[in-house]
């Protein structure tokens, strides 16, 4: 089981690096890239995904399930299908896992969720990914250079992130932890966070320096990042080299909901 999780995660590494290529390649459109679903306790909700083939030969198309969280720096990683705390894949079916395309044509997919009576079971919020990838027909080669014919055909996958939130669960709440210096990066700064709510959050960071001799304010560029519910995450925060010398009040602002109220950490720096 240890070994399928370990080759799970690289291919779907692998897929995830094929998605730039992908895109620029235009083999294919997927709308939308993102289902939210806000099923209650045995409730059923359907949505819709077209795929276009925008590629010049007709195309097979495998749709598939698959876990996956995000790290404490915003990375991915992924699991078979059912099998993190998190998982709503075992609730997900397709009216047709297997479409065949046309050339420039597009074909739609629903996509249906059906919550668990068990209340128990919808008491959080839960997440998946839909994967679709091309399916390459196998074709042989006949005589006597049959075994020195090689043809080289791109295979490429895409994800579709997968929410379900119910109404009742729409709790946005977060903590700003700790703000220290990194240990490698100069005047970089890691701010630490929580989301301690029920819904995903999607966040901005920034840092606002003031200067102690003057009173002047340099407000730095915001960085913006989604956080899981029980998830954590550390934000590299930076001080660019045109932020004059001196001493400065460092403030660093977390806002997460226009409704809540900021979270802030500050610290005093002397920038040399």
């Amino acid at each position: 089981m240890e070994m399928l999780k370990k080759h799970f995660i690289y291919a779907c590494f692998s897929l995830v690096m094929l998605f730039a290529t992908t895109a620029t390649a235009q083999r294919i459109n997927v709308n939308p890239t993102i289902l939210s679903f806000s099923a209650n306790a045995g409730g059923i909700s359907t949505q819709i995904i077209t795929i276009t083939n925008l590629s010049d030969k007709k195309q097979a198309y495998q749709l598939t399930l698959g876990d996956w969280i995000r790290d404490s720096i915003g990375g991915h990683k992924y699991f078979p299908p059912g099998t993190t705390e998190r998982s709503c894949s075992k609730w997900i079916a397709f009216d047709n896992s297997l479409v065949e395309i046309e050339p420039q044509k597009s074909k739609d997919v629903r996509v249906t969720l059906t919550a668990p009576t068990d209340i128990k079971e919808v008491s959080q919020m839960k997440w998946s990914m839909i994967f679709i990838q091309n399916v390459l027909e196998q074709t042989g080669a006949d005589g006597k250079d049959a075994k020195m014919k090689a043809t080289i055909r791109e295979v490429y996958r895409i994800g579709i992130h997968v929410y379900q939130t119910p109404v009742a669960l729409n709790i946005k709440e977060a903590r700003a932890v700790a703000l220290e210096p990194d240990k490698i990066e100069k005047n970089v700064y890691n701010f630490s966070l929580i989301n301690t709510g029920k819904a995903m959050l999607e966040c901005k960071a920034r840092l606002l320096l003031t200067n102690l001799s003057n009173g002047e304010e340099v407000k730095l560029d915001e960085l913006e990042f989604p956080i899981f519910p029980d998830g954590k995450r550390i934000v590299k925060l930076q001080i660019p080299p045109t932020v004059p010398k001196g001493k400065y009040s460092m403030l660093a602002i977390l806002e997460y909901d226009s409704d809540m109220p900021l979270e802030a950490i500050e610290s005093s720096i002397d920038i040399q």
